[in-house]
């Protein structure tokens, strides 16, 4: 294996996230979220009450539901809801709320590459938007790893992707999306599809550490400018 592995890094401006918070006006919370061409729409209710069957005495309960753009359900978007899942119960003050629920619903509007991490930002953005206690901000960054040459996995030119298309992501033989969190920049949980060196793993979370910085930028300027128009009325 090469010690020295040529690397490009691609990585989409920022423009190409686009936010709108609270845009469904019976919900809780709510965020319409694009990143590129992939676009989510997330409602958040709660915390609510519950059924006393289903109550936590101790902490409130999450509930996530993984709407395709079309039909129903596959066994990998049932899968991506289950993470999804897992990254709001680690990141939300569920203590807060004892013996209740929250309800997040996630529709998928476009999806053109990246949508898991879509999906994680926009629960982000909503929640945000709810006014939900939260321990920290989920930070989400989709990495594809694409060969320039024929050569063997060992000897490949990697190019690395932030934020892939759909068509990068069916030209790479490896993708990962990182979660963050906001405050240490410290990673909580990874989602990775195809094989991976551990060369390749160290350069996929640098990169994707460095790309939470624009992501965050973009959270705290949507929060800014929905907290001015909120004076302006």
């Amino acid at each position: 294996m090469k010690d020295d592995m040529h690397e490009v890094v691609e990585q989409p401006p920022t423009s190409k996230f686009q936010c709108e918070m609270n845009a469904l006006k019976n919900a809780d919370g709510s965020a319409f979220y694009s990143q590129g061409e992939t676009s989510v729409m997330v409602a958040v209710y709660g915390p609510g009450d519950l059924k006393e069957t289903k109550q936590e005495i101790d902490k409130a309960l999450v509930e996530v539901d993984f709407r395709p753009k079309l039909g129903s359900p596959t066994v990998n978007e049932k899968y991506l809801e289950r993470f999804v899942q897992g990254v709001c119960e680690n990141a939300i003050m569920l203590a807060l709320h004892p013996r209740t629920a929250f309800a997040i619903i996630v529709q998928i509007m476009q999806d053109q590459g990246s949508l898991l991490s879509c999906a994680i930002n926009a629960v982000c953005v909503a929640l945000q938007d709810a006014g939900v206690s939260m321990k920290h901000l989920p930070v989400a960054v989709t990495v594809a790893l694409r060969k320039e040459s024929e050569s063997e996995l060992e000897d490949a030119t990697d190019v690395l992707i932030i934020n892939p298309t759909i068509k990068e992501e069916s030209e790479s033989f490896s993708i990962l999306t990182f979660v963050f969190d906001s405050v240490n920049k410290n990673l909580l949980c990874m989602h990775s599809q195809g094989p991976l060196l551990p060369k390749q793993h160290e350069r996929c979370l640098k990169a994707a550490k460095e790309a939470t910085e624009e992501v965050l930028k973009f959270f705290r300027d949507s929060v800014t400018q929905k907290v001015a128009a909120g004076l302006e009325l």
